[in-house]
């Protein structure tokens, strides 16, 4: 076994990439609405890249707007402040991960699964009348431990895979053989300190509990939309997978039709979703 001692985990949470000053007061505003917009807009603002991202988000068929935005200032006429702060965030976490000293290809895979997890977050929020904003960004940073694990303990994580195919077990299984604690409880710690709010580090660091009365419906949410974003599984197996925890199938008032214009719904929107996200 080769445990990651909490000094060694520490130090390799702060040699990964920080956060832009501007993401990291969208994030701080996450919890509070008496926030000075103009200043912040005016921030993104010089960013040209981070500007153009948002906007082509803000007009993509995520938001399904019947006219164009064309500036940071309509964003926030139009969609509202908090809808352009998960924007932002959004494609800054995007280019920040690509900042990661990782080959281009696993960057990609990583976020290819994070956003599908995210827009079925938003999804299953709207559906139960939650918060869209929060779900999209905590399923969006619901797996940052993953990618620290793999980016500053290589050696590790192979074992980690190695244990996961000698016994047929799920990955975080195998991480917490392995390491003494899985990329969810890692990925939390991160979230923690990059500031983001309480009830979404307690979101990422449950996405592999159990569902119980006591889950919240942020974290039931993340780990649902976990659930549904296996790669390479049908819609039937999605289903079936869920159906394995009847409390969450019936917690969320779920049922088959929902569920398939759910699935349909996702495959449009990630398609436009992850081609603007992982463009640079």
């Amino acid at each position: 076994m080769r445990s990651i001692s909490a000094e060694q985990l520490v130090r390799a949470l702060e040699e990964l990439p920080s956060l832009p000053q501007v993401l990291s007061e969208l994030i701080e505003a996450i919890e509070h609405d008496n926030v000075d917009q103009r200043s912040i807009i005016m921030r993104i603002a010089q960013d040209q890249a981070l500007t153009s991202k948002t906007l082509r988000l803000a007009n993509s068929s995520f938001y399904g707007l019947s006219y164009r935005v064309n500036s940071l200032s309509d964003a926030v006429s139009i969609l509202g402040f908090r809808s352009l702060r998960t924007l932002v965030t959004s494609t800054a976490i995007a280019n920040l991960l690509h900042r990661f000293v990782l080959e281009r290809n696993d960057v990609d895979y990583f976020l290819e699964h994070s956003i599908s997890v995210a827009i079925f977050a938003k999804l299953l929020a709207a559906h139960i009348c939650a918060n869209q904003e929060q779900a999209f960004t905590t399923g969006l940073i619901h797996d940052l431990g993953k990618l620290a694990l793999v980016t500053k303990f290589p050696g590790e994580y192979a074992a980690v895979k190695r244990y996961q195919k000698e016994q047929a077990c799920a990955r975080y299984e195998a991480e917490n053989a392995v390491l003494s604690m899985s990329h969810a409880s890692i990925g939390a710690m991160l979230a923690r300190r990059w500031r983001f709010p309480l009830e979404m580090q307690q979101a990422v660091s449950a996405h592999h509990d159990p569902m119980t009365a006591e889950t919240s419906e942020l974290s039931m949410l993340i780990t649902v939309a976990n659930i549904f974003a296996k790669v390479h599984a049908s819609d039937e197996d999605r289903m079936r997978l869920l159906r394995e925890s009847s409390y969450a199938w019936q917690r969320l008032e779920l049922n088959e039709e929902l569920c398939l214009r759910i699935f349909a719904t996702e495959r449009q929107q990630y398609a436009e979703i992850s081609q603007i996200l992982l463009s640079h």
